[in-house]
């Protein structure tokens, strides 16, 4: 077997590492992590030339991506892939009959669990998108199974992003077995002349007096809720702007777990605290419809849940409510849809990431004014579009039939997105994992443009610098590695 892809140095320093021991591969976005698993590959079933290599990803299309590199390198190999879609029986079939191996962690948990496949004979386990080997996802269950199983145990796991902190990381490399760790970034001497140049510009857009009105009555219903909890120090802090949304859903959990009658009363505050947050989320970041929305359905609630009941006669939220539906009856707008209109280029292939369902389709409506701009949604299985239907919304965006991809989050990992020349975050996410993975849509082969819309003095500055330190530590960790990787390499030298 022979690679027909010429690898770069880069590339073939890694595997040299991989072919010996158990290696994590953290790697930006467009640089080819997926060769370097071709080539160690080919490289272990010429060792053992019996034996099976096993890819993982996330999803069904990310299998079929990977497959395709595969075929395009290698002749006359057997190569399939297995996913839930197949029949059980077929799969065990397809399992023996074949060399190469691209399937879900869940499909390969079943089969393992049912006893259809063993792993006594695969000379390596790829595992894409690495990150996800934390806590309970299949990919901790499998690595810990295939390290008993296999006669012939290797590993190589890949990622563009392991997480924000050193604990993360070294969760990884447990639960994977990682032995050695190769980490480059854009700064690296073997890799920076491939690396293409990337602007990142930052958009303020200022929230419009009718919205700031409406967000400090949202304000004041909250502040009363907070008070309360403060009160009776179930929190240390009543300050709005030092309590987010994620802190009040674990503090819920934590209640409920104490079955303490006394608390009883404490775990529906925190609620219509989650309730509120959520509002002023909407309000700030996508705007009156999609708050609109969110409303009709806590009236929907009325009657049966007790902490809406509870905002809902509170004087400050009937008053926000109000001023909600008779904002959204004129019309009135978050700036940030008028700025997107701004922002895109007919001419330029864009990807807009948004995180609400009702938001790509307002983003669409938006865009569609401008007869020049060819929108289309881009949306998970769990919202109602298919994998195949997800391949055929890509396809046409690549040959240009679309010319704006308005996405959720399904866009940020796990599809093999056509490259783009600007990507527009429509909010900024507290995730260092997803802004590198939105922002690796662009200036993979061209250079390329990131804008973020942020609005002034709102939950979107807030999550902006969350993500810029998340960020900031992961560097930190990923350059000790570096470091502590070349320390190691100066040592075996003598």
């Amino acid at each position: 077997m022979k690679i027909k892809t010429t690898p770069r140095i880069y590339q073939e320093k890694i595997f040299a590492s991989a072919a010996k021991q158990n290696t994590l591969v953290i790697l930006p976005t467009g640089l080819g992590k997926t060769l370097i698993a071709l080539m160690l590959a080919v490289h272990r079933t010429k060792i053992f030339p019996n034996s099976k290599v096993l890819f993982l990803a996330p999803t069904k299309p990310l299998c079929e991506q990977h497959k395709k590199t595969f075929e395009e390198n290698l002749d006359g190999e057997k190569l399939s892939v297995l996913t839930g879609a197949k029949k059980p029986e077929d799969r065990k079939t397809i399992w023996e009959n074949s060399k190469f191996i691209f399937a879900t962690p869940q499909t390969i948990t079943n089969d393992l669990v049912s006893g259809r496949i063993k792993f006594d004979d695969v000379s390596l386990i790829v595992f894409d998108e690495a990150h996800r080997a934390i806590g309970d996802y299949d990919y901790v269950f499998l690595a810990r199974n295939y390290m008993n199983q296999s006669k012939l145990p290797r590993i190589l796991a890949l990622t563009a992003s392991p997480g924000s902190d050193k604990e993360k990381i070294n969760e990884i490399r447990k639960n994977l077995f990682i032995e050695k760790v190769e980490v480059r970034d854009e700064s690296s001497p073997d890799v920076k002349q491939y690396v293409k140049k990337m602007k990142v510009k930052k958009v303020f857009i200022e929230l419009p007096e009718s919205l700031k009105e409406l967000k400090e009555l949202f304000e004041k219903a909250l502040r009363t809720r907070l008070k309360e909890l403060k009160d009776a120090n179930i929190i240390k802090s009543a300050d709005i702007t030092k309590i987010k949304k994620s802190d009040m859903l674990k503090l819920q959990g934590k209640l409920v777990g104490t079955k303490e009658p006394a608390f009883f009363k404490y775990v529906s505050i925190v609620a219509a605290c989650t309730k509120i947050m959520h509002c002023l989320e909407l309000l700030q970041t996508q705007g009156i419809k999609p708050l609109a929305r969110f409303i009709e359905r806590l009236k929907e609630q009325y009657h049966k849940v007790k902490a809406t009941k509870a905002i809902m006669n509170d004087t400050n939220f009937r008053e926000a409510m109000a001023r909600t539906f008779e904002l959204e009856s004129k019309g009135i707008e978050h700036p940030k849809f008028g700025k997107l209109l701004e922002l895109i280029d007919p001419d330029e292939k864009t990807i807009v990431f948004t995180n609400y369902r009702n938001t790509v389709d307002r983003v669409i409506e938006f865009l569609e004014t401008n007869d020049k701009l060819t929108p289309v949604k881009f949306i998970g299985q769990k919202k109602g579009m298919s994998q195949k239907r997800q391949v055929e919304i890509l396809n046409k965006f690549r040959e240009g039939e679309f010319n704006v991809l308005v996405s959720s989050s399904i866009g940020e990992e796990g599809l093999d997105i056509p490259e783009v020349s600007k990507v527009i975050f429509f909010e900024p996410v507290p995730s260092a994992l997803r802004t590198i993975q939105r922002r690796g849509r662009t200036a993979r082969h061209a250079p390329g443009e990131v804008i973020l819309l942020i609005t002034k003095d709102t939950i979107d500055e807030k999550y902006y610098w969350v993500s810029f330190h998340k960020e900031r530590r992961m560097k930190s960790a990923l350059n000790e590695l570096k470091e502590n990787g070349e320390k190691q390499k100066r040592i075996e030298e003598f």
